[in-house]
């Protein structure tokens, strides 16, 4: 069989290599210049500078699997980074406060918490953490019955403190997202798949981050005379028949229909429909309404040690903070600093249309609000990562509509990956991959 896989990211690489393992023959189409979509890194200043997905969890044995058919698992080439998903918020404008790991019931018994907010909290969470531990770690509508609410609604009832120093800084650090960018239902299923998926450990590579996975297998590809890798492919259009399907593509002034017998649309959830022209009005309206959080990632080199500043700063928007949402600090030991900021949905769309050379002084301009102390201190150099789609969002109605959408079942020469039909972590999107490979490869069969 010989199937177009569409899209290069970790969900579409990781569709590709299960198909070659089946034994087909794969086209694997990406429009940029390398794979690895929102899961790369890019070499500055002598340090690994991540532009997406930083690491993986632990138990996401897909992904420590895949490491080792790369040959990339043995020693000193991954490293525990769980100390360093500790984090601190910065309250009222100036103390940091530490959180610790991100934990619900922790966060819960905080002192920062007043005593009888947390009183509400502790009585609400044991029933919470039923429905979590019940839901399937791996099929995000298990907790469908809690997608009428918004998450921050509903905790903000029981304890504002909470939402605005622990809830929104934590998925604004972490996602991008605003209150309303995720649901009761996909905060739920996210806290018990991290505790099914995830363990204890949080992993990334020594060199290239996450972004160490996609590279390898790219260059697998490259080589693997059964994948015929076409970076630098823009598709235009993709139309399934009876016999398989027709891919319109277009790199550079060249155009090309290409047909096979089959497809994996591996690209972001809101990019699907316009790629199908076909598609059914039901799945259509479905695809049409994913939205995707901005996420950009600012770098910084200082030319200052590290001093007293701490490793992270998370900055809440009750404070005011709407646009950057959390600060890292490493001392490289020659006098300089490496930081980066990431910023929130909201400014990633208020500025969507300024150059890189405004938004990094808009975005320094954000540091030293956050961190007067830092006035003075000369910028190296400094780039920014775009990333105006980088996470899908889960509000109220959508983990309904996703169920939905798995109930019309699925295409017979087209199947879907992607973080959209799970959660956003390097591990679960890379297994929806593998997951779209072995249906599309049993019905086709």
């Amino acid at each position: 069989m010989r199937v177009i896989v569409i899209g290069a990211g970790i969900a579409g690489l990781a569709a590709a290599w299960r198909l070659r393992e089946l034994g087909h023959a794969v086209v694997l189409l990406e429009q940029d210049a390398e794979p690895g979509g929102r899961c790369r890194s890019v070499h500055w200043h002598g340090q690994w500078a991540v532009t997406g997905a930083v690491a993986f969890l632990g138990a996401e044995a897909n992904l420590i699997e895949q490491a080792r058919k790369l040959g990339i698992d043995g020693p000193g080439e991954m490293q525990d980074v769980s100390a360093a998903q500790r984090w601190n918020v910065l309250v009222k404008r100036k103390d940091a406060v530490d959180f610790g790991a991100f934990d619900l019931a922790a966060a819960a018994r905080h002192p920062i918490v007043p005593l009888r907010e947390k009183a509400r909290l502790l009585v609400a969470l044991p029933k919470l953490a039923r429905l979590m531990l019940a839901a399937d770690p791996h099929d995000i509508t298990s907790t469908a019955a809690l997608d009428d609410e918004n998450a921050c609604a509903y905790f903000r009832r029981l304890s504002p403190t909470f939402v605005d120093y622990f809830l929104e800084p934590c998925m604004a650090m972490f996602c991008g997202y605003g209150e309303d960018d995720f649901s009761l239902a996909w905060t739920a299923w996210s806290s018990s798949g991290r505790l099914a998926w995830g363990g204890q450990h949080v992993w990334t590579f020594r060199e290239r981050g996450a972004g160490r996975l996609t590279w390898e297998m790219g260059r697998h590809f490259e080589a693997d005379p059964g994948t015929d890798l076409r970076l630098g492919t823009r598709v235009l259009a993709v139309h399934p028949d009876e016999q398989g399907v027709r891919v319109e593509t277009c790199r550079g002034s060249d155009s090309e229909t290409l047909r096979a017998d089959a497809a994996v649309v591996a690209v972001p959830g809101h990019r699907v429909a316009a790629l199908m022209p076909g598609l059914d009005p039901a799945r259509r309206a479905f695809l049409s309404g994913i939205d995707y959080a901005g996420h950009h990632i600012v770098y910084y080199l200082l030319d200052r040690p590290k001093g007293d500043l701490l490793d992270t700063y998370v900055l809440p928007a009750a404070d005011g903070f709407r646009r950057t949402g959390n600060l890292r600090f490493t001392d490289l030991g020659n006098g300089t600093t490496f930081a980066h900021s990431q910023w929130k949905d909201h400014g990633c769309r208020q500025h969507a249309h300024e150059s890189d050379a405004q938004l990094l002084e808009i975005a320094w301009s954000d540091v030293l609000e956050a961190l007067p102390q830092l006035r003075g201190t000369r910028v190296i150099d400094s780039f920014v990562s775009r990333q105006p789609h980088a996470i899908c969002k889960r509000p109220k109605g959508y983990v309904r509509a996703l169920r939905d959408f798995r109930r019309l079942g699925p295409l017979p020469h087209v199947a879907f990956c992607g973080d959209w039909l799970s959660n956003s972590t390097v591990g679960q999107s890379h297994w929806t991959g593998l997951q779209a490979a072995e249906a599309l490869a049993a019905r086709l069969a």
